[in-house]
């Protein structure tokens, strides 16, 4: 059976060969010339052939090794040509982050605050109220309302999320409205329970998409819940209610547990957490 090649006797076999010995590729590697004698001999039991002629004064290449010679300097010009794209930044590391649709844009608000673009990594922004495959590498950090439970995911709270009743500022307080109401998948999320138990009969207009509403609660037309993040950042809405205890929900960063040890993704991680953990609200609105 034969021996996989080691791109590493390969590497130290070119730097041998263009010193023409081991005492000029040891200074030139910081490996031991002993060591590099080693792997040389190691690389010609794997190819099969005589490299080398052992002299006096150095290595001469035989027939062989100039051939592979000739190889290894196409690969070490190729090599060159990638470190100076990743040295150039396009290599970067892409973090990919999922969240619900007002997460997602509270995030986007508030990028300048864990992210810039001299960063080493670079996001890529899923507004996505599924639960995307961590384990599979669908996503890289899943912003999620509870801790995970499986036992290859990591988790890191970073706060709390509260839910209120809302209305337009022009709205006076004793004015019946009527509800915005959820359909299709929304409608199965706990707020859109807690407005089918609640205010079923109320409601006058429904939406697929919560985002959808908001310019119909502005305009005074109907109230409706919102995330307090949300709400509380339009000076032309108000609070119709306090916020509602049994819809509040926990804030986490989940990752996988293996992965989340990666400089760039644990930066992205370690600068996302602590914007989170100061509770921020939308800031572009409109």
């Amino acid at each position: 059976m034969k021996r996989n090649l080691d791109w590493e006797d390969l590497r130290l076999f070119l730097a041998v060969a263009n010193a023409e010995g081991l005492a000029g590729a040891a200074t030139r590697t910081g490996v031991s010339a002993a060591t590099l004698g080693r792997r040389v001999a190691a690389l010609e039991k794997s190819l099969n052939a005589r490299l080398v002629e052992r002299e006096p004064r150095g290595y001469q290449l035989t027939a062989a090794g100039r051939n592979l010679l000739l190889q290894l300097e196409e690969m070490d010009q190729i090599a060159q040509a990638i470190g100076a794209w990743r040295d150039s930044g396009q290599a970067r590391r892409r973090v990919r982050i999922s969240a619900g649709e007002w997460t997602m844009r509270l995030l986007i608000d508030h990028v300048d605050r864990f992210w810039s673009p001299d960063a080493d990594w670079l996001p890529e922004f899923l507004a996505d109220p599924r639960n995307r495959d961590v384990a599979r590498r669908q996503i890289d950090i899943g912003v999620r309302n509870k801790r995970p439970k499986q036992e290859w995911l990591a988790g890191r709270k970073v706060g709390s999320v509260e839910f209120a009743v809302y209305q337009s500022q022009d709205v006076p307080a004793n004015m019946q409205l009527g509800w915005v109401g959820p359909v299709e998948n929304e409608a199965l999320f706990p707020t859109g329970l807690w407005i089918k138990e609640h205010h079923a009969d109320d409601v006058t207009i429904t939406v697929n998409k919560a985002s959808l509403a908001l310019s119909l609660v502005r305009k005074g037309q109907v109230r409706m819940l919102l995330p307090t993040f949300v709400g509380d950042a339009f000076s032309d809405l108000r609070r119709f209610s306090n916020p509602i205890e049994e819809l509040q929900t926990e804030r986490w960063l989940v990752m996988h547990q293996d992965e989340r040890h990666q400089p760039e993704l644990r930066r992205a991680i370690s600068t996302l957490a602590k914007v989170l953990k100061e509770n921020p609200v939308l800031t572009s609105v409109d």
